[in-house]
């Protein structure tokens, strides 16, 4: 890749970055309130973290290391969606709180948790039909376990700069999503300024560029989360 397309791609980056330091300025201070909230908001953090991984690593040029973070952070924020409008606080109360790596009990698989989600955000039933199999949004799992997406781009012209700003796009509306999600638990008007018009201008960016469909005017907040004063005190420690 050339230096000017590097540079390309390097002023993109620099703009997902200002959005991760914007978003995680505006994310409220406050004390946890009940394991739910506490680990929806660890999922946001998850999401943002990965975000600013990604861009570094696209920063240093390894592409396919890049997009093998899509869909943990596509995951990170779903899991925090699904937490607060979706986990039953019987789920909740079977969540091991040790820290432990192989606990009996963790939270759904991806696909399971957006299923869960359809009926509060009818919207994304298209992406939940795009997880079965041979489904369009297959791609997600191809790129983080090297499947030939994957491959293909270790040969021939690699990944292109409009493979490289996709993911970026791609990775930044992941993120945003998990932003909007904190004025949820906590009403922010500057949070909520910023991160539903930043939602909205990626989804015109992947449209106008990309080619991907028109979404419709969304409203800049999300439903009510009646579940959320219903499952216990926060974790300890």
């Amino acid at each position: 890749m050339d230096n000017v397309l590097l540079q390309v791609i390097l002023a993109r980056c620099a703009e997902s970055r200002q959005q991760n330091e914007r978003l995680r300025s505006l994310l409220p201070a406050t004390a946890p309130v009940s394991v739910r909230v506490d680990f929806a908001r660890c999922a946001i953090d998850l999401a943002l973290e990965h975000h600013s991984a990604l861009i570094r690593i696209v920063e240093a040029g390894e592409y396919g290391a890049a997009g093998a973070l899509l869909r943990p952070i596509l995951e990170a924020s779903t899991i925090g969606f699904w937490f607060v409008y979706a986990a039953l606080p019987e789920e909740i109360e079977r969540l091991q709180l040790d820290g432990s790596d192989n606990p009996i009990h963790d939270v759904p698989q991806l696909s399971a948790m957006a299923d869960r989600l359809v009926s509060t955000f009818p919207q994304i039933k298209s992406m939940v039909e795009g997880f079965k199999k041979g489904g369009a949004a297959k791609w997600l799992h191809k790129y983080a376990h090297g499947g030939t997406p994957q491959l293909n781009r270790r040969s021939g012209p690699g990944w292109t700069e409009a493979d490289v700003m996709l993911m970026l796009v791609r990775a930044d509306i992941f993120s945003a999503l998990a932003g909007c999600l904190e004025t949820v638990l906590v009403p922010s008007p500057c949070l909520s300024r910023y991160a539903f018009a930043r939602r909205d201008r990626l989804g015109e960016e992947l449209h106008q560029k990309f080619g991907a469909p028109q979404v419709p005017p969304q409203p800049h907040g999300l439903p009510a989360a009646p579940l959320l004063d219903r499952c216990g005190p926060p974790r300890e420690g």
